[in-house]
């Protein structure tokens, strides 16, 4: 059984230092600026936060996202503790913390591939418009898996 998409639609690069980060991608890159959309969201689901299986309610960080023509980088600098993106930062430094695949859904179809190939959940969030969960696959893959659905 096989993941519903492969489409990659964000990398996600954690730093100590968004500011740095960010410009040395739009640097490069010579962009920033997200696409045109006209997506509005209405929350279809009732929104909640998980980390290692906990409940929280507190994610502090700055981000800021780095266009590029096919999917965006989006950069992170953790300002608090309890979450999966200051535990990479503590591990791993500024480096790149996960891929993030657009599913075709439903989210839990993916999240059964997902248990099946032995990968546990690490995060899961609703959003009530989006859903998202990082997969603890960096031991094999060297960064986290993201999987996204839309509704």
């Amino acid at each position: 059984m096989a993941l519903s998409s492969t489409k990659i639609i964000k990398v996600i690069i954690v730093t100590d230092n968004l500011e740095k980060t960010a410009k040395g991608f739009k640097d490069l890159l010579g962009t920033g600026k997200a696409p045109a959309s006209e997506e509005t969201h209405n929350n279809i689901r009732e929104p909640y936060t998980v980390y290692k299986g906990e409940n929280i309610t507190d994610t502090p960080m700055k981000v800021e996202s780095v266009y590029s023509d096919n999917f965006w980088f989006e950069i992170i600098e953790p300002l608090g503790g309890n979450d999966p993106w200051a535990t990479w930062l503590k591990e791993h430094g500024t480096s790149v913390y996960s891929f993030c695949l657009l599913s075709d859904g439903p989210l839990e179809k993916d999240e059964e591939v997902m248990k099946q190939a032995g990968y546990g959940s690490v995060f899961k969030q609703e959003k009530g418009y989006e859903a998202y969960e990082y997969f603890d696959t960096a031991s094999d893959l060297g960064a986290l898996l993201e999987i996204k659905e839309h509704y």
